[in-house]
């Protein structure tokens, strides 16, 4: 499973009033649904206090600045990579492949998503990058471990094969406007014949 973090400030908890759980979530919903529809440049500590109906004050309390506020929401919406489940390498792959799938569908949306491919904010771009990344790496270390056992072709590019799967759904994404819930399967059938091992004779 994925262990999601909690929504923490990073310079940690100030002396006062115990923080309301009520505001942080609404604040965290706020973020995302301003990330998802409209991208990272819309989230502003206006937006999100008047999205959140959280007061600008308690959210300056709990955030130096925008910058924090979304390393602090992407950080805690990506989850944690754990062990994989104990099943056939197909299916492990399968699994990495939808936790990270559905965190750049559910967390970037199209808003962030166009931002990170158009580079519109760098900073962020380098924030989503840096929290996608366990994730990705899972799905590298998967297909590595596999090749090793002979599970898949000993002459495959793990890292190409997961930028493959990766960019699959930006792929379909731009060219539809949304991605299926059947098409991961569709993706992975299509490369999983380049991926597993050749047959006797053709090696």
């Amino acid at each position: 499973m994925f262990r999601a973090k909690g929504f923490m400030n990073s310079s940690g908890p100030r002396p006062g009033r115990p923080r309301d759980p009520d505001s942080d979530r609404r604040i965290h919903d706020a973020v995302l649904v301003l990330l998802r529809e409209r991208g990272p440049l819309a989230v502003t500590v206006e937006s999100v206090a008047s999205t959140s109906g959280v007061a600008k004050t308690t959210i300056y309390r709990r955030f130096a600045d925008r910058q924090a506020l979304l390393e602090a929401t992407l950080r805690a919406a990506v989850a944690v990579p754990e062990d994989p489940p104990d099943v056939p390498p197909r299916e492990k792959l399968r699994w990495a492949m939808d936790l990270t799938w559905r965190q750049m569908g559910d967390v970037l949306g199209r808003g962030g998503l166009a931002a990170v491919v158009g580079d519109l904010d760098p900073d962020f771009t380098a924030l989503f990058r840096s929290v996608l990344t366990p994730s990705a790496e899972v799905l590298v270390r998967l297909v590595r471990e596999d090749v090793v056992a002979g599970e898949l072709r000993a002459d495959l590019d793990a890292d190409a094969a997961v930028s493959l799967l990766v960019g699959a759904y930006l792929g379909e994404l731009l060219r539809r406007g949304e991605v299926a819930p059947t098409f991961a399967e569709r993706c992975l059938d299509l490369v999983w014949r380049a991926m597993s091992p050749l047959p006797p004779g053709r090696a």
